[in-house]
């Protein structure tokens, strides 16, 4: 499938490896959101808000929603080689701090930020998306614990991923704003 993957295949890949998990909304108001809307939200970040049309490249959109599945998923890196290709694989592993199958393969927190500050403008783009749905959450449903990680973390570690991407950048500057009025 590797050769001929649409993003639509991609969609329905994380779909089932998603299948069952719900996101943690931190509070009662939501309980029961599938886990895969945060994947979803991530790709239309670059998909349908960013404005630079380089981001909608189809293997930037389909590791953006295969981002968590390496980490949060039984599904092994070879799988999603062989169903997407080199590219996505090897950015869905870049964006992994551990994998769940391969249990050598976690990464400490320097190492993974450092792989990503290495990376490719595209998968940090990725993570920039991924950290502005996160941070939108905490604003729609209340976690105090993670928000305050998030205004520590994303300053330090996200915000110079993307310097060079002035949307993103805005936009995770206006989220944390947002936050720090939030919760102060």
């Amino acid at each position: 499938m590797s050769a001929n993957w649409t993003l639509q295949d991609a969609d329905a890949f994380a779909a089932r490896a998603h299948t069952g998990q719900k996101r943690n909304t931190g509070d009662d108001t939501a309980p029961e959101v599938p886990y895969i809307v945060h994947p979803r939200a991530v790709r239309d970040i670059l998909a349908l808000e960013h404005p630079n049309p380089a981001v909608r490249e189809p293997w930037i959109l389909a590791a953006a929603l295969l981002h968590d599945v390496l980490e949060d998923c039984d599904i092994h890196p070879d799988e999603m080689s062989a169903a997407f290709g080199s590219s996505v694989s090897a950015a869905v592993r870049a964006l992994s701090k551990e994998m769940k199958v391969v249990a050598d393969a976690t990464k400490t927190d320097d190492q993974y930020w450092s792989v990503l500050r290495n990376s490719p403008l595209a998968i940090r783009q990725i993570k920039a998306a991924d950290r502005i749905d996160n941070l939108r959450s905490c604003l729609k449903w209340p976690r105090p614990k993670l928000v305050q990680k998030y205004l520590v973390e994303t300053p330090v570690k996200v915000l110079p991923l993307v310097v060079e991407d002035a949307w993103l950048y805005a936009t995770l500057a206006e989220l944390l704003a947002e936050l720090r009025r939030t919760y102060p």
